[in-house]
């Protein structure tokens, strides 16, 4: 056959296996569905077999068989592959920041604030995880919220997008939403948002400070 029509690729395998690590070539324990296929291929070649009489239905009987425990090999491999592939990418701290009071610009109850900020990068999904984190509780009917914002060329807000509210005593973690690039929302801001059903930046930040690469 000519080798246009034996040598196809597929574009998105090919940039899966580009991105492919050392530590996903790693030799794997197939799932038990796996092994299961290749029970079942074989048990049912071996059935096919007791069952067919007669010289040339053999020899087909034979090079079925072979086909049959070929293919099975084939669904080990597959098998492998699949999963290796899919398993969940683990997570990955990709930037920090140390958030920092302003006392020109900032609410005064961030004078009693500090917290650090990792950027975690998981299964193609990112968030940001509060380190080393000692908030104050705003006033009663308020809250803590947690905002990353985009600079212009002068490091003013051009743009902002909230990750939600969090606990002061506990901030734990936030995604980041879909379609929103920390490449460019790369500034970590918590602010005192009032019960006002304002859902914009109050412009009362307590922290703020940008995302570095580790």
């Amino acid at each position: 056959m000519d080798d246009k029509h034996t040598r196809r690729s597929d574009p998105d395998l090919e940039a899966m296996l580009r991105d492919l690590n050392p530590e996903d070539l790693e030799l794997l324990e197939p799932p038990d569905e796996v092994w299961d296929g290749i029970e079942s291929a074989v048990r049912a070649a071996d059935d096919t077999d007791a069952t067919v009489v007669g010289l040339e239905s053999r020899r087909w009987t034979v090079r079925r068989t072979v086909l049959g425990v070929a293919a099975a090999l084939v669904l080990v491999a597959a098998g492998v592959a699949a999963y290796t592939l899919t398993r969940d990418d683990p997570a990955v701290v990709v930037a920090t920041a140390s958030l920092a009071y302003d006392p020109e610009k900032f609410d005064a109850l961030g004078a009693q604030a500090r917290a650090g900020a990792d950027l975690i990068a998981e299964d193609g999904r990112h968030s940001i995880e509060f380190v080393d984190a000692a908030l104050p509780a705003p006033e009663p009917g308020a809250d803590l919220e947690v905002w990353l914002i985009k600079p212009d060329d002068k490091g003013n807000v051009a743009d902002l997008v909230s990750l939600g509210l969090v606990d002061p005593a506990d901030p734990g973690s936030l995604e980041v939403p879909a379609g929103f690039d920390p490449g460019a929302y790369f500034v970590v801001d918590i602010s005192i948002e009032p019960r006002d059903g304002d859902a914009g930046h109050s412009g009362r930040s307590i922290l703020r400070g940008p995302l570095q690469d580790t």
